[in-house]
């Protein structure tokens, strides 16, 4: 069952991508003491109204020893902190748990989800949908039809997307983050068909992500693509735009309601 609706503030979900410790690239907010250190640009996003934001750590689990101290200093920010690391493969079950430790509200998964999925499942019967998201990476094969692809979109599977999402549901994933490969990078817009499609499908929220470039895209994820939230990654973490002027935009333009995320 969808949720209440919520501030569109709750709507944009930036995005800091970080390997060795540090925003790659370094951002290009004013203002920043740092503008490589992820727990000042976290605190930038939080204090603008962003109550969500994605860590992506593009690294092996290897290094998370790093990485868990930078968690906890992220959580300072204040906002809750969805995870992944290394293109969304957690190694097992004790690796998933020791980022809740270390601070992260949500954990996830896009490689383990497809290749273990059992851990998935299991994850989110002993801590709850709320702390799994099913990160999908997607790319058109034709038409209306998009596969998921694993490896950070670099190794193609067989599986229907829209199918997937279904599965990743019924596994117990509490929301889901569809990136479209095809449009991620491009500034032109979120693949609105794939976001409706998946968003039509299933019984949970949906995050669209990959290609946002204009604030006009946030609206159109949000309405033509039926998300609950929007992902954002260089719009904000550039400077071309503020997480602020972002909810000033959705609340001028006003676009449907849509549910909360589960938090």
């Amino acid at each position: 069952m969808r949720a209440r609706e919520t501030p569109y503030a709750s709507a944009i979900i930036p995005c800091i991508d970080v390997a060795g410790g540090r925003a790659v690239p370094p951002a290009g907010i004013g203002g920043l003491s740092d503008p490589a250190d992820p727990a000042e640009i976290a605190s930038v996003y939080a204090e603008a109204g962003a109550d969500r934001i994605f860590v992506d750590a593009q690294e092996p689990w290897a290094e998370h020893e790093t990485f868990l101290p930078l968690l906890k200093r992220m959580t300072d920010a204040g906002a809750d902190l969805w995870v992944t690391v290394d293109n969304g493969f957690m190694p097992s079950l004790g690796a998933a748990e020791a980022l809740l430790g270390a601070g992260a509200a949500a954990v996830g998964m896009s490689t383990t989800s497809v290749e273990r999925p059992a851990l998935l499942h299991t994850f989110a019967q002993r801590h709850g949908a709320e702390r799994v998201i099913g990160v999908m990476n997607a790319s058109r094969v034709g038409g209306d039809h998009w596969n998921i692809a694993v490896r950070g979109g670099g190794q193609a599977t067989d599986l229907d997307a829209v199918t997937w999402a279904r599965m990743l549901a019924d596994l117990g994933a509490g929301c889901l983050l569809v990136n479209s490969l095809d449009m991620e990078g491009t500034g032109r817009g979120y693949d609105i068909p794939l976001t409706r499609a998946v968003a039509d499908a299933v019984p949970v929220p949906v995050i669209a992500s990959g290609g946002c470039g204009t604030l006009e895209h946030l609206h159109d994820g949000l309405t033509e693509g039926h998300a609950q939230c929007v992902l954002v990654n260089k719009m904000a973490h550039s400077g071309d735009h503020t997480i602020g002027e972002m909810t000033d935009y959705l609340r001028r333009e006003g676009p449907a309601g849509r549910a909360e995320v589960p938090t």
